[in-house]
């Protein structure tokens, strides 16, 4: 497995590590389905501040920002204490005010797939909560990907 980066690939393809701790376990002794939600988020935003449209930029230059419209989330197997992840990032689509973005997340050590997320975010006006079309310099800065993402 090639090794991650912070960085965006020029395809489009956001990619990261993170280990998991203590404080993402549940009395089942693995990462908790509220978790794997805020990783899917916490995902999207180091991408979009990789790119240079960090929540501050946004609110402040764009005068707009991202909020959820829907989560899909699918649980494949349970990552535990101490695993290093690798999770990846792409959008398939942006058309509106909306985009439809990916994630997938790896255990590191065998590639194992662990949980895979869509989800549906609107780019609304920053003041007024209200959707508004995204604007061309947020749509450049994410070359769409196919929903499965690259092979």
């Amino acid at each position: 497995m090639a090794e991650p980066a912070e960085l965006p690939r020029a395809d489009g393809m956001f990619r990261r590590t993170r280990r998991i701790e203590a404080r993402h376990i549940d009395e089942l002794g693995h990462v908790n389905n509220v978790v794997w939600v805020r990783f899917v988020v916490e995902l999207a935003g180091a991408h979009s501040a990789a790119v240079g449209l960090d929540l501050a930029t946004l609110r402040e230059r764009i005068g707009g920002l991202w909020i959820v419209h829907r989560h899909e989330v699918d649980y494949h197997r349970p990552a535990r204490l101490g695993e290093e992840i690798l999770e990846e990032t792409w959008i398939s689509e942006m058309r509106g005010a909306l985009s439809l973005r990916h994630a997938r997340f790896r255990r590191r050590e065998d590639g194992a797939l662990l949980v895979t997320a869509t989800t549906r975010w609107a780019f609304v006006d920053a003041v007024r909560l209200r959707p508004r079309r995204i604007p061309p310099q947020v749509r450049g800065a994410f070359p769409p990907l196919d929903a499965g993402g690259p092979a």
